[in-house]
């Protein structure tokens, strides 16, 4: 009875032992690694710091680099962009427009035309505003090309039924060039002068 004591305590004092043991190793462990997650923690903090750092000089050197170039342009900033090529986008830009309008519009009398559902009058009414639009488009490139042959090369035409509109580059038009462009207008169409609107455009 006294060995079964005996080996009962030999066991409790082991398991004690070891659970002190593993009780001791658990708090190192934790001690550990808050040791080394503040080590990393502190790392990050260094590294972020000197891309602080280098962010800071890198602004600062560009600022730099910006005064620098902004000192040698002269006049007023933006002038450049507004004066130069004016003329040729506000032309160009026209053209542009009068032709997405044309093929909008072409684009619906030509499903007036394939439309089943509807009359042949109505289709017909179609066909016949399709050829006047192409006799315009026509003439317009005519009025266009001549006044580029007068040396009003950069210009776009608009015409309708009895008017015309005419935007042309030019730092002044005298009489005798709005009587030229009249005169080619006239030639062209059935427009009379006075229905010839002469718009100048300059740089």
């Amino acid at each position: 009875m006294k060995r079964i004591f005996k080996k009962n305590q030999i066991i409790i004092a082991t398991l004690a032992v070891m659970i002190a043991i593993a009780g001791y190793l658990n708090y190192s462990g934790k001690l550990f690694g808050q040791s080394e997650k503040g080590t990393e923690e502190a790392n990050a903090d260094l590294a972020n710091q000197e891309l602080l750092d280098i962010s800071q000089e890198d602004i600062e050197t560009g600022t730099e680099d910006i005064e620098s170039n902004d000192s040698e342009v002269e006049g007023t900033p933006g002038e450049a962009v507004l004066t130069s090529g004016t003329a040729e986008t506000t032309v160009a830009q026209a053209k542009v427009t009068r032709e997405q309008v044309r093929a909008q519009n072409k684009e619906t009398l030509q499903a007036i035309i394939d439309n089943t559902n509807l009359t042949d009058v109505e289709k017909q009414n179609a066909v016949d505003q399709m050829v006047q639009m192409t006799q315009i488009a026509e003439q317009e490139a005519a009025i266009e090309t001549l006044m580029a042959s007068k040396g009003f090369s950069e210009a776009v035409v608009s015409l309708d039924a009895d008017s015309a509109d005419i935007v042309v580059k030019a730092d002044e038009l005298t009489d005798a060039n709005r009587a030229q462009i009249e005169d080619i207008v006239s030639r062209k169409t059935d427009i009379a002068p006075e229905n010839v609107v002469i718009t100048p455009i300059h740089e």
